[in-house]
């Protein structure tokens, strides 16, 4: 078969390196080195708005280094003394994502590498110029093995709920800026000013450990596990936890860590510390829900260490021991948090198993303006036979603001109106009580010796004549009397005195578990058929201590 040889087209080409030469209109030239691409623009005369050579664009070029002429809001004229900046530093400005790095968030993909490619880059490199946030787009970016965060890390998720780390088995670790692991950790030397935000773990048996941290946030975090209500827990201290550290040094204690607005969803335990040494540490829980669960905080320790732990404004729902547990430790403050069918296991809130709370030391352990829902719905009987638990145990001073309320009958013998826990020894009930047309203001207060076998009580109260609608002015000006609107009649105070002090409170002890000790304080009330006696409404909220 004839060959038929076709002449090549070329065009002119050499080293940029040498220089470029003026090339003629429309003439064509490669760049051999440097992969570059030019035509000559023509003579002034042809309409060429300038001599010279045109780049033209390629595979090779890099359009956001010739996009170099960003200025900010260039187009507004309210805006000056702006300059202009090359396109690329603009954007490196802005934002960097782990996709920059090579994470693929398709839930099947393993990130580890990625991920920690990024952490070095930026936190690990001796440049700060490059500690930018980290952002993690939404997907599900599974990790096989433990990732290791360092300091100075700022790790932001795109949307809470849609930016998901499944780490299943694997556990998220932090190093130093050397990449040192927790064993080599010193006081001069350990990962802090740590940032994480805006995500969600997804976890079976993994952990967030904080082993070694200090001074770190974690904002807007749900940590999502497995654990179901029936779920069982055979042992705290090796039962993994959604967050654990453990603080074995003074100098490499994990401190000054702050959890706000985070989720603890399915998790058997939210958050553990296991402590071998007596020092003092702080940490901060704000405004975070505790979802489903069998302990949400744990702390084991030695007697006397400082836990100088602020838990406040968080909810816990359906928590089926203690929603805290502390063996040894004081200082610590729960304030103002929500429980809601906690510590009853599978049961309802009118049946409850389990203290919500429970300090193992009592001093300076404080659970303060709390609500609940355990007094009112197990604790408000007429049953005097109820198994009283109480919400905290071996606090120094507790209070529940909530607004417990029963209906008063008229009744000769006494009736059980609520019952309490002797495992505090003061109880005081602040109660407003309503006796027809009447109501009386006071405080009981329950004390119960060490023995528990006796308990005294006091009442102190003041009451009203009457409701002040069906008062009016005395018309003789005497400031002792009142008017009665009704019938004209002048009346004392005193006239409705025996419809509220009739009433009487009073106190018993009751072995109702019956294991031969005193576990539950009655308080009943006594209200005389009579004349004078009348059906009414009583209202009160709870404090107490050991």
């Amino acid at each position: 078969m004839a060959v038929v040889q076709i002449s090549k087209i070329q065009i002119r080409r050499g080293l940029k390196s040498i220089g470029v030469p003026q090339l003629s209109s429309a003439e064509l030239a490669w760049a051999v080195d440097t992969q570059e691409l030019y035509i000559g623009n023509g003579s002034v005369a042809e309409g060429a708005p300038y001599v010279g050579n045109t780049k033209v664009l390629t595979e090779n070029d890099n359009i956001i280094e010739l996009a170099s002429s960003y200025e900010f809001a260039s187009t507004d004229p309210s805006i000056i003394n702006t300059v202009t900046r090359p396109l690329g530093e603009k954007i490196d400005e802005i934002e960097v994502s782990v996709a920059d790095f090579g994470a693929v968030g398709d839930g099947s993909t393993d990130n580890v590498a990625a991920f920690e490619t990024a952490f070095e880059q930026l936190f690990r490199n001796t440049d700060t110029t490059y500690r930018k946030v980290l952002k993690v787009p939404n997907g599900t970016y599974l990790f096989l093995s433990d990732l290791e965060i360092p300091s100075n890390a700022t790790i932001r998720g795109e949307t809470q709920s849609n930016t998901i780390l499944k780490i299943n088995d694997s556990d998220i670790l932090f190093v130093t800026s050397e990449g040192l692991s927790v064993a080599d950790f010193n006081s001069s030397n350990r990962p802090k000013n740590i940032e994480i935000s805006n995500l969600t773990i997804e976890r079976v048996t993994g952990q967030t450990v904080l082993s070694g941290v200090e001074s770190s946030n974690f904002n807007n975090i749900t940590f999502i596990g497995e654990h179901q209500l029936s779920d069982s827990v055979a042992n705290l201290t090796s039962e993994s936890s959604a967050v654990f550290f453990n603080n074995s040094l003074f100098g490499t204690a994990t401190t000054d860590i702050r959890f706000y607005k985070c989720t603890f969803q399915s998790n058997s335990i939210s958050i553990k510390c296991i402590q071998t040494d007596q020092f003092d540490t702080s940490f901060f829980i704000h405004e975070c829900n505790f979802d489903i669960g069998h302990t949400s905080i744990y702390i084991e320790g030695v007697s006397e260490q400082g836990n100088n732990w602020e838990i406040k404004n968080n909810t816990f729902n359906e928590i089926s021991t203690n929603c805290f547990r502390s063996t040894n430790g004081i200082g610590t403050k729960i304030i103002g948090c929500d429980f809601q069918n906690c510590g009853n296991e599978t049961n309802q809130s009118d049946n409850p198993i389990h203290e919500i709370i429970y300090f193992n030391e009592t001093k300076n352990n404080i659970v303060l303006d709390n609500y609940g829902d355990r007094q009112q719905n197990a604790g408000v009987t007429n049953n005097s036979s109820k198994l009283a638990v109480s919400e905290v145990v071996n606090g120094e001073l507790v209070n529940f603001i909530d607004r417990n309320y029963a209906n008063i009958d008229t009744v000769d013998s006494p009736r059980t109106l609520a019952v309490f826990s002797t495992s505090n020894r003061f109880i005081k009930i602040s109660y407003t009580l309503r006796l027809g047309s009447f109501n009386r203001t006071g405080i009981i207060m329950l004390n119960v010796n060490d023995e528990k076998d006796s308990i005294n009580i006091t009442d102190n109260f003041s009451y009203s004549a009457r409701s002040q609608e069906l008062l009016g002015s005395d018309p003789s000006n005497d400031p002792t009397f009142e008017w009665e609107q009704s019938g004209g009649q002048v009346i004392t105070p005193e006239d409705g005195g025996p419809t509220v002090t009739n009433l009487e409170f009073l106190a018993t002890l009751a072995d109702n578990n019956s294991d031969s000790v005193n576990d539950t304080v009655i308080l009943s009330y006594r209200n005389p058929l009579g004349d004078s006696a009348a059906t009414g409404t009583i209202s009160f909220d709870v404090s107490y201590g050991v």
